[in-house]
């Protein structure tokens, strides 16, 4: 009796793995086509995987672990610009033991979605993200959180810049508020571009969205900071 309710959990168990697995696949297919079309409608280039892209930028998420995949990429232009849209994974191996000195090998994946438009120049390092209290606490410990003029946006975003006037220059009321209207948005700058670099999976209706809201950074960016980058 016991020996048949095992054998039916594992069937049961490996019934249910196969579905999860089954439905992921029918879920990335239906994402990949849907993106491929979205190319086709705006004139854009798709490639289903192009890991130029894995090594095209700095700091997190790029660098880190391995096996790193650039898939579902988007290339072309966006209101003028140069852009690059496309699912970003890499991997970490972590290793446990347990108290019988077994040793267990996990390997996890770490998916982002980024965005990313060619300023046209190379700017300053400038980093802008959405702050909780813990991130605010270490930053003014570490004094890498600048302090701008709105508390509103001091409280709602961490900025780090190796140039503080830089960052106030960009960062001028205008462009504050333009920031608090979607709290959750985060960019930096990565030489010439401009990069939304997200966390897990972006539905596909977001991908134009991200790029609008990155573009219209770039637009309120100052003119004298335009010329200064220019030279």
């Amino acid at each position: 009796m016991e020996s048949g309710l095992i054998i039916g959990i594992v069937v049961l168990v490996v019934v249910v793995i196969i579905v999860i697995a089954v439905m992921s696949m029918i879920a990335t297919k239906k994402r990949r086509e849907g993106i491929a079309a979205l190319a086709a409608q705006r004139g854009w280039t798709y490639a289903e995987r192009d890991d130029r892209w894995c090594d095209a930028f700095k700091d997190s998420p790029f660098g880190i672990g391995h096996n790193r995949k650039a898939t579902n990429v988007l290339t072309g232009e966006f209101d003028g610009r140069p852009f690059v849209s496309f699912d970003y994974v890499y991997y970490t191996t972590e290793t446990s033991t347990d108290s019988e000195g077994r040793t267990t090998t996990r390997e996890e994946s770490h998916p982002y979605g980024v965005a990313g438009l060619d300023m046209g120049a190379a700017f300053p390092a400038l980093e802008v993200t959405p702050e909780g209290m813990f991130g605010r606490f270490v930053g003014r410990i570490a004094n890498t959180d600048i302090e701008l003029e709105s508390e509103d946006f001091n409280r709602a975003f961490t900025v780090n810049c190796p140039d503080r006037k830089f960052a106030s220059d960009v960062l001028h009321p205008r462009m504050m508020e333009f920031l608090l209207q979607s709290r959750d948005s985060a960019f930096r700058f990565d030489r010439r571009w401009i990069l939304d670099c997200e966390s897990g999976r972006v539905a596909l209706e977001e991908i134009e969205p991200r790029l609008q809201r990155i573009d219209a950074i770039v637009d309120q960016v100052p003119e004298f900071v335009w010329k200064a980058v220019r030279g």
